[in-house]
Parts: C-alpha cells; structure tokens; sequence
C-alpha cells in the first residue's frame, strides 16, 4: 500500500537531512534520490517538515475533501485541540465560520472525544490493566509500536485517538454524516485508513489552500460559534505535553511511576528502555511532537508561543459555551449511547532489517577507507548516527555505500589530481594535432587555440585568445566567420575560410550545448586546403569508404528487426512465403520500388533463418566507388595495390561467412565485377586480389534492386548468367499505393514512434488521415514516415490537421517542369544529355562533388562516376 509521504523526483539534492531526523529511518537512498519506505514510515512528518528543498509531499486530502463538500449528506468538520496556534489570536470564531462558508453543517471540537477517551483511561489505570499502560493518543506512537515494537502492542492502550472518538460519536447520533478531521497532523492520514471513525483528513495548510482558493476573505466574515457538546475545559489543553495526565481526575496512585514523553528524540529510548525491561512505568503519556503543537505544520512557529495560544484559549473558551450541554450531559439524550465503540485493536506489522555479519560490515567500511577505529569518524553526515550503523542500513539496501562526506572528500581530492593529469595529456594532444582547432565560447570569445591553427593565422596564440569571433572577422585575420555562423545556426557548419596570410582553410564547427540547449561552446576543426588538394583520388575515396563503412549496415550486429506494420493480404502472403525460404538457403532476388521496405524484408528472412545467429552483411554496390568496390568486396593480400594495408585485408563477402550477405543495388554492380561474383555464386568460392588460394565461403545471398533486371539484361547492363542465378526465388514488395489498408496503420505507428521519439503526444484528425490514405505515395513508405515526422515535429497542435499537409497531398499535385524537346531521338540518349546539362550547371554552381550530390538528390559516389563517363565531353 503506498505510503502517506513520498519524495518528489530529482527535487532532493542529497543533503541527507530527512535520512538524519528520522526516527526509525524510513527513508532508503537510491540512485542520490531519497524514497520513503512505507512499510517502516510512522507518517509522523518529520521527513516533510526539515526537507529545506520541498521534495517531501504529503497526501492531500483536498480533493477527498471537495468531494464531500458536493455530497447532500450531512457534513460535519471536527477541529484539533491545536487548531488555536495554527492561526491568529483570537480568530477562532472566524475559522468556524470559514469552514461553514466552505460548506460544512456544523463544527466540533475534537476535544470531545478527548474527554470520552480521557475516561476510558481512568478506568483502565484504575482497574487491572497489567502495566506499563501506553497512550495511543498518538498515531505516530502507535505505528512505532506496530511498526518497530511489536512486543510493546499488549502494553498499547486499547482506545481510539481523540479524532475517531469524536467522529464516532458524529456518526452514531447521525448515522450517514460525513467527518472530516483539520489538524496539524500527518499521522492522522494514516489513522484514517486504519482505523474506522472519520472519512478525510485535511492539515491546517490544506485548509488554508482551500479558503484562498474559494476567495474567502475571513476577516470580514462574523464570527460563528463550535456546535456540539462542551468538552472541559482541561481536555481542550490536550495537544500539550502531559495533556492527557493533565486532564484525568486526581489523585492517582499511579502519579509517581507516570512518565510524559513529548519530544520525538525521547520517544525512541523510552520504548527501548521498556522493551528490554529496563524501565517498567506504570503509565506513559506519550506524544511525538511536543504535545502536537511541534507537529509538521508547525514548521516556523515557536513551541511556547503555540503552546500559550492554546493554553489561552483552554482559560478564555468559546462565547457560547455557555449554551451547550457537556459531553456527560449530551450523552443522556443519545438513545443508544452504550453503542458507542471506543475500543481499538492493533497488529504487528514490523519488517525488521537483516542483521550483516562482522566480516558483511567490514567490507562496507573498507571500500569508504575505514579500516580501523580511529577511521570510523561517525560524523553523521550521511544521516546515521554512526558509520556502522550506516554500514547495516548499506547491507539492507535503503543506503548507498557512498553516502560518506569523508570517503566522497578523499575521492574528489583523487579526481581533481586525475583531471589535471588528463587536462596536462588533453593539452599535450591538441597542441600535437595536426589538425588546427579552435575553441569560443557562447559569445564567440576566443578560449584556445592549438599551434597549428596558430600557424594558419601567422599570429601567435597568446595574440588571439581573448578576441571575439568579430574582431577576427573585421580585421582579416580569419573570414568569414564560421564561429559566428555556428552561433547563429546552432548546427554544424562546414565553409572554406581565408586567413591574413592567404592561406584557405577548410573548417568545421561543432556547436557544444548546455542542459538548457544554449550554445556554450564553438569547436572548430580546420585543414590548409592546399595539402587536402595534393590528397589523390584514391586517398579521398578511401576515406569516404571509411565513412560509408561506419554509417552503413557492416556491423555484425544489426540490433533487433524493426516491425513490420501491415494487414494487406498481399503482404501477408510475401511473409508467408519469406518465412519458408528463411529455412533453406536458396538466393533471394527482393524486387521493388524505393522505399517499400525491401531491405526490411531482407532482414526478415536473415532473423528467420538457420544462420540468424551468423553475421548480417549489408553492401551497398552503388555507394562504394567504383575503383574500391572490387577490392570491398573480395579483399586483398598484402602489397595487392598501392594504398592496400600492409597485412592486407578480407572482403565483405568472405566476412559474411556462415551468414548473410545482402547485395543492395545490386543493378548497379560493375558488368566486371558481375562474372566474379558469379563465379563464387557456382563455385561458393572466392579469390582475394593479389592473391591465389581460394577461400571457401558458406554464405546465403540475398540481392535487391528497384531495377527492372530482366530489361537490363536485353540492353546489355546485367549478365544474363548472373541473374538466373540470383532469380532463384524472386520476392516483389509490392507499392504502398496498391495496399491503401497499410496506410494507416502505417500511419498510426510511425506516430506513436515519433511522438516517443520527441517526447509529445500529437494526433491526426480524420480529413487528414483520409488525406494521407488517397495520396498515391510514389516514395512509399519511406515518403510516409519522413512526412509524418515532419508533421510531428513542426506542428505547433496537438492535431495534425488537413491545412497542415502538403499542398500536393491535400489535392492540388505540384507542376511538372518542362524540359525542351527539340526533336525525336533514343531515350536513352535523351536521359544521357539530360544528365550531363545537369552536371555542367551543377558544376558551374558548385564547388565540391558533395554539394554537387547534395543539389541534384543523389550519393557523391554517383557524381563522380558521372562526371568520369562526361569527362570527354569537357565537363
């Protein structure tokens, strides 16, 4: 059952405070987070009332509360005896009269179930309960006992706090009444649910939210009077230390062997002492919070000043007190007063932490460097009387073995020396890199820079830390400013920059952002673009491999097969059918357009296949230059080529040993290449370059292309040979435009992926999504889940409307450009000039093959292979 008292997340700051005044820690630390244990917590508040950041939250009872207040039975509200401290002198009939314009019938004084219960105790002292006697005026008391004491429970006083007394007594003169209890008690939250008497409970606080929420100004209101019996005058004092021996009659001959306990630091000894036997009282009047007036809700205010408030009002009383019967004779006329059940019965509830062994304790103290006596400083900071104790809380898991200021001071000390050692070996390796860097800060002030950046500008960098990305603008020494830029575009920018020197360097800056997403940071790398230009060709394509290498799919490890969303029959049946190849090892031709998930399909039968747990190699033959494809995909042995590794290298079909080899693009494969791969198709067999030995592959093949293979193969551009031998078994992925029933639920997933993803919660309405389903989406799927990514995270409501989709979506489809046709010729002719008037004005607005890529919608890889097929042309 959740408990009374929780913590707000990542409002602790890990000051241990709550840990340190509680009294029976209740609070385990995990994660630097404090939690209250409910199955230890007494609810007395303490946790909530020295928690300096707010992170402890009670239960509120305002809702339960408002709840009531709405209801047509009879409400009555009940105040604690403390109520005059919680407000100003003299304001009690105003507080009455507020919580009727709230709404409450009538109003009592708990008192009166103090002077009921004040009896009950009389004749349990005075008769032949076995001693000790121990109040249970107390909730908090009361769940120490059940909770932490269990053996003290025959020792607890079988009565019912004033609160459900008093709320008894309501509900037995009016049967369907509804109570609610205000007092400064957080203890009293959980009474509730224990024990059956009153139905919300709401502290001083909580009843003040409610007045200001409902603009009830109770200074203008006239004041009203407390409905009810009268208690005497001494039950009024019960909130006060000794309030309940106070209050009964005299003389006792118990009065010598009573003991008043009333400060919570006292409570815990007291029952110790008890429990072992060493202390045998004949009565404990005994309270938590200094009589209640030290209670949660009086965080701020001063014990005696409270304490004079209600003694105060207990001498000065109500000015109708004179016109209520007492409670002995408001009880004569109640019929059945006999029925009223003051009785309360209690269960041991004790979770006992587990008791380490020495050598369990030890080892705790030992990794927080305590290795003797003298190391076990027991300085309470963690919140623990002493290290061995925080030791034990440790060994039961509501400690972290860290919580140690000591142990936490030594090991910041190490990892200062440690940072300064990395700051030194960082500093060494940046001013080594021959790459220049560059570091701003977020207001574009220059912080560092390294020698070789220095050396672009010709100054030294002692002259340039300290200038502003402006200064160094206007004065020439570097421009334009790419940490300006990065600044304003809070993304990565790449640009060609000139220095005073005339040099021209090409530079990237990297923008560093802080939790709250402000740059704080420009990290700029930048290399003299005159040694990039002496880079050959084949040097450049090598790195470019390296990065297509590292964002392609060549990990063995793919991560888990995405979902494939679909309820077309069509698709149903393609994985049908995709389920019973995945079980033998025959070559898959997957067919299809861009973006109908033809690669996930491939991943399917992989998943599904005797070789699942073997590597998954994917290649894609038209993004590997052409020069470097060949030795990608076969290897090489040492000393093969120039710019081949020293102890040379295994290709991608020969890593795809004992698994999947997926051949992407596989109509862009050079006509060269195709009779080797071929050859190891039949021959399951490959050859490196350079060398001579074969070298078996066990390999299942699995190729893709949105290319009509069979036309290339009339036109000459795909081996006849090659494909039947990859057109074993030949899967089409059919388009989303002939599955329109995929569309939504498409739609619906990625959605929810998005909105995960962003952290939102957007929706679509229903025009927009009948928009969607008649698009004819000539991209697919993958068109599909670009757009609703957009949608989500450029939308500024929660529901994606129809206005906000493309115009072409919503029925008006964009203008073709027209391209002049002079007069008949070959198409492919055609696409040839075409492509290469593209390519001479991309060429003209350009200046790298990259942003040539970028332009016309297509890999680098492909312009280069263009523009060497136009070369002649003079492009």
């Amino acid at each position: 059952m959740p408990g009374i008292v929780w913590t707000e997340k990542n409002k602790c700051k890990q000051c241990y405070s709550c840990v340190r005044h509680c009294p029976v820690k209740a609070v385990r630390v995990k994660n630097g987070q404090a939690e209250v244990l409910s199955e230890r917590c007494i609810a007395c508040g303490n946790c909530v009332k020295v928690c300096s950041q707010n992170a402890k939250t009670i239960e509120s009872g305002i809702e339960k509360t408002l709840d009531i207040l709405h209801q047509k039975e009879y409400k009555i509200a009940i105040l604690a005896p403390s109520f005059p401290a919680a407000f100003t002198e003299g304001m009690a009939g105003k507080i009455i009269a507020a919580l009727k314009t709230l709404g409450f019938d009538e109003v009592w004084e708990v008192a009166v179930g103090a002077e009921l219960i004040g009896k009950k105790y009389e004749e349990l002292l005075n008769g032949s309960f076995k001693p000790p006697l121990i109040s249970s005026a107390c909730p908090a008391v009361v769940n120490i006992v059940e909770k932490h004491f269990p053996g003290l429970i025959p020792h607890l006083s079988p009565v019912v706090s004033p609160m459900i007394a008093t709320g008894r007594l309501i509900k037995l003169v009016y049967p369907k009444a509804l109570v609610v209890f205000i007092g400064p008690c957080v203890a009293k939250k959980d009474e509730m649910k224990q024990v059956k008497g009153v139905d919300a409970v709401l502290t001083f606080k909580e009843l003040e939210e409610m007045i200001l929420t409902k603009n009830i100004d109770i200074t203008r209101l006239e004041p009203s009077y407390f409905d009810g019996p009268l208690p005497q005058k001494a039950f009024r004092g019960f909130p006060v230390s000794g309030g309940l021996f106070l209050s009964l009659k005299d003389p006792f001959n118990f009065s010598r062997k009573t003991v008043i306990v009333d400060k919570k630091e006292d409570v815990l000894p007291c029952l110790e002492s008890i429990d072992s036997g060493e202390y045998n009282p004949y009565f404990v009047d005994i309270l938590m919070c200094g009589g209640c007036v030290e209670g949660p809700y009086f965080k701020d205010t001063n014990y005696f000043a409270s304490r004079e408030k209600v003694e105060g009002f207990l001498l000065q009383g109500d000015k109708n007190d004179k016109d209520r019967d007492t409670v002995s004779e408001y009880l004569k006329h109640i019929k059945n007063a006999q029925e009223l059940d003051l009785t309360r019965r209690y269960s041991n509830k004790a979770v006992f932490l587990k008791s380490p062994s020495e050598e369990d304790i030890r080892k705790i103290l030992n990794y927080t460097n305590k290795y003797s006596l003298q190391d076990e400083l027991n300085c309470g900071a963690c919140g623990y009387s002493s290290c061995r104790e925080k030791a034990v809380a440790v060994y039961n898991g509501i400690a972290e073995i860290d919580m140690c200021l000591p142990f936490l001071l030594t090991k910041e000390i190490k990892e200062k020396k440690r940072t300064e050692e990395f700051n030194r070996e960082m500093n060494a390796i940046i001013d080594s890199s021959y790459d220049g860097i560059f570091v701003a800060d977020g207001d574009g002030k220059t912080l560092r820079l390294n020698r070789a950046f220095a050396r672009f500008l010709g100054k030294s960098p002692e002259s340039i830390i300290g200038l502003k990305a402006d200064d160094l603008e206007k004065s020439r020494i570097i421009y334009p400013s790419l940490t300006k830029l990065v600044l304003k575009e809070k993304r990565r920018l790449t640009l060609i920059q000139e220095t005073g020197t005339g040099k021209k360097v090409l530079a990237t800056g990297n923008p560093i952002f802080d939790e709250e997403g402000r740059v704080v940071r420009v990290v700029i790398n930048a290399r003299d673009m005159a040694e990039l230009n002496h880079l050959s060709r084949e040097a450049l394509d090598f790195e470019k491999l390296k990065t297509y290498m590292e964002q392609s799919s060549l990990e063995r490890n793919q991560g888990p097969l995405p979902r494939i969303v679909s309820i077309s029959p069509v698709i149903e049946e393609l994985l049908r059918i995709a389920l019973r190849v995945a079980a033998v090892n025959s070559t898959v031709l997957i067919l299809g357009e861009s973006g109908v998930g033809k690669g996930l399909i491939a991943r399917f039968i992989h998943e599904n296949s005797p070789r699942k747990k073997g590597p998954f190699i994917k290649v894609n033959c038209g993004s590997i230059p052409e020069s470097l494809l060949e030795s990608e995909l076969f290897g090489y042995e040492t000393g093969a080529f120039t710019g081949a590794r020293r102890e040379g290298k295994p290709g991608l079909i020969e890593l795809a040993h004992k698994g999947t080899l997926l051949l992407d693009e596989i109509g862009d494969l050079p006509l060269n290449l195709q009779v080797k791969l071929l050859q190891v198709l039949q021959e399951r067999e490959l050859t490196r370059i350079g060398g001579t030995k074969p070298i078996e592959v066990d390999i299942r093949v699995i190729a893709v292309t949105n290319k009509d293979l069979r036309k290339m193969v009339e036109e000459g551009a795909f081996r006849e040979d090659l494909y039947y031998r990859l057109n074993v078994v030949p899967l089409v992925v059919p388009p989303l435009r002939d599955r329109k029933e995929d569309i939504e639920p498409l739609i619906d997933y990625f959605m929810a992926y998005f909105n995960k993803n962003y952290g939102m919660t957007k929706s679509i309405t229903d025009d927009a999504m009948k928009a969607l389903v008649d698009y004819s989406w000539p991209g697919n799927v993958r068109e599909l889940e670009n757009l609703i990514e957009r949608l989500v995270v450029t939308s500024e409501r929660n529901c994606i409307t129809i206005q906000e989709l493309p115009e072409f979506i919503r029925g008006k489809k964009p203008p073709l450009q027209k391209i002049m046709v002079e007069g008949i010729m070959p198409l492919k002719k055609a696409q040839e000039l075409v492509e290469q008037q593209l390519l001479e004005l991309a060429v003209k607005q350009c200046k790298t093959t990259y942003e040539m890529a970028e332009l016309l919608g297509v890999n680098q890889s492909t312009i280069v292979r263009k523009l060497q097929r136009f070369k002649d042309k003079q492009i």
